[in-house]
């Protein structure tokens, strides 16, 4: 008895669904209403413009144009034979506390000494740069030595070592 009342139910769920399905399909014919077609009218194209040349003061002068091959001898792209850039930074010093490096890093920067902090797992380290060319970053190591008897160690810059780590 218990089945079959179940079976009872699902049937008659079935049939109600069935008749809400094709009844409103009988009733109306079986044809659907028909959509309305509008059409957008394409405007006329604009008329074509009439372009002017006016011809030089002097005919005779034509200006000068500078051809030849560009200077490469101290030319640099930025990028390493693997394609990678080609900067420097300088680790200037490493704290166990972000408000001494922090301190270290303004200090360096009131000498306008461009300079950033990344942290290292358990510390902070300030860098100093970055730097285009390694004599740049040569010059400001020897900035750091003199002034605030830092010894700093030139590394490659990465600017993504903070999402990578």
């Amino acid at each position: 008895m218990k089945y079959g009342l179940k079976h009872r139910i699902i049937g008659a769920v079935i049939l109600i669904s069935v008749a809400v399905i094709f009844l409103p399909v009988l009733l109306d014919g079986g044809q659907r209403p028909q959509l309305v077609q509008t059409t957008t009218p394409i405007p006329a194209p604009p008329p074509d413009a009439e372009i002017k040349v006016e011809q030089p003061a002097d005919p005779g002068r034509t200006p000068s144009i500078e051809t030849g091959e560009p200077e490469r001898e101290n030319w640099q792209s930025g990028l390493t034979d693997q394609k990678k850039l080609a900067a420097w930074t300088l680790q200037a010093a490493s704290f166990k506390t972000e408000d001494n490096a922090a301190g270290m890093r303004d200090k360096l920067r009131k000498s306008d000494i461009r300079s950033y902090i990344r942290q290292r797992k358990d510390y902070f380290v300030v860098y100093a740069g970055p730097f285009a060319d390694s004599d740049a970053a040569n010059e400001v190591k020897a900035r750091l030595k003199k002034e605030f008897s830092v010894s700093a160690l030139m590394v490659r810059y990465d600017p993504m070592a903070d999402v990578r780590n």
